[in-house]
């Protein structure tokens, strides 16, 4: 590990950028310790540093600098504005969900007037330091504690009995877990769920819906002291406190919300609600229980893709972000290409064949894949049924739109165009 002054360690990497013209991939990552690995991917070659910080004075918050070093590094890559304002927020959201952040970079083009993907990626470890400065301190904790960790049979808080019984929270404790642990045997074999997975891990408690009031939702968080106000009374004051507001901003943490009464639907989603407990709007994902399940595969992914989604999402009344919606579909494309390989792929590539020969959208894309190439997609999953095989052939579809179109942005327009 090269041991430098943060002015030679920012110096460096700007000149090294500026010298690997090839670099295609490009990864600021922190490690265990403070100490901070560089990684410039070009094709058939990898360039990897491990450099230490140290001032003359003392260690340097290694969270300060890897963001110092993202803005010296906008122009000679390029970013746009866009995903440097975000890059400081990307790097903070994974340093509070307890992981270690690794800023993240794609070239798009070969030309210097397109600018570069950039996203965080999250490793296991505790990111935290003696060196943190007192802001970055105070992000996150420094082990992380399982928010599902809730005891159904303690005592519960006097406005959720008002709402259901011990019974009622088991089963939607045992449905989240379930859920989850899908989730995470997904992360366990992609590199591309690992961020997303940590958030989930860290940031999901279970959410008790409220009969007959849609979009109240009563949060059991473990971290929380004992709450014995009766259900009018913390209903009540939430009211009072977002009466009249349209500044409102979704709490950390989300919501877990499993119905345990199976029923047709199939996949979870993201709602918006209120949290009786805390008076704050809170991001929920539904779960649901069907009565035909889809594969465990399948689960996880669809539940790493709205974790990934509720991320991106911080204000209860916002604008349509296009391409946030597309860097979301990139990141289930990625997840399914690492998972499903060339089965996948060959999906993506025969749509994409079709797409080119038809020169516009496919006016009946679910019958593009023929009958192999529809059991390998399949094999991917395990036995699944016809509608989730049309939902990953859908998939392959919108993969192969964003080939053609060739760059995030014009896949972001394509979005835009469609939803209108």
């Amino acid at each position: 590990m090269e041991q430098m002054s943060r002015r030679r360690f920012l110096d460096e990497v700007v000149a090294v950028t500026r010298d690997r013209q090839a670099t295609t991939h490009l990864y600021v990552m922190l490690r265990e310790g403070g100490g901070i690995g560089v990684q410039w991917e070009q094709p058939g070659l990898d360039h990897l540093r491990e450099f230490r910080v140290v001032d003359p004075d003392g260690p340097v918050c290694p969270h300060c600098l890897i963001i110092e070093a993202v803005l010296r590094l906008t122009p000679v890559l390029p970013l746009d504005m866009l995903r440097t304002g975000r890059a400081r927020v990307q790097y903070e959201r994974i340093l509070r969900a307890g992981m270690l952040p690794a800023p993240a970079f794609a070239r798009q083009s070969t030309s210097r007037a397109v600018t570069w993907l950039g996203d965080c990626h999250g490793a296991t470890g505790n990111p935290h330091t003696a060196a943190d400065c007192a802001e970055h301190a105070a992000i996150g904790p420094a082990v992380v504690t399982d928010p599902l960790d809730v005891d159904p049979v303690a005592a519960l808080p006097r406005a959720l009995l008002e709402m259901t019984d011990i019974a009622d929270v088991r089963d939607r404790l045992r449905l989240a877990h379930d859920w989850r642990d899908t989730a995470a045997e997904v992360a366990r074999r992609s590199r591309w769920a690992a961020t997303t997975w940590g958030f989930l891990r860290s940031s999901a408690v279970l959410g008790v819906p409220a009969a007959g009031v849609p979009g109240l939702v009563y949060a059991l968080d473990p971290d929380l002291p004992a709450d014995d106000r009766p259900l009018a009374e913390a209903y009540a004051t939430a009211m009072r406190s977002l009466s009249g507001r349209d500044d409102l901003v979704y709490a950390d943490r989300v919501c877990l919300v499993p119905d345990p009464v199976p029923g047709s639907t199939r996949m979870p989603s993201f709602a918006g609600a209120v949290e009786v407990a805390a008076g704050q709007p809170v991001r929920t994902l539904r779960l649901p229980s069907s009565r035909r399940p889809l594969s465990r595969l399948g689960r996880g992914i669809l539940l790493l893709f709205e974790a990934r989604h509720v991320m991106l999402i911080r204000h209860v009344q916002r604008e349509p972000d296009w391409e946030s919606e597309a860097a979301l579909h990139l990141f289930e494309f990625g997840m399914l290409e690492e998972l499903g390989g060339p089965a996948y792929t060959s999906a993506v590539a025969a749509h994409l064949d079709a797409l080119r020969r038809e020169g516009a959208l496919l006016a009946r894309p679910q019958q593009v894949l023929d009958r192999r190439e529809r059991r390998a997609l399949a094999g991917i999953f395990g036995d699944i049924d016809d509608e989730e095989l049309h939902l990953w052939g859908s998939v392959a579809y919108r993969n192969a739109i964003m080939v053609m179109l060739g760059s995030q942005a014009a896949f972001a327009e394509h979005l835009r165009r469609q939803a209108s």
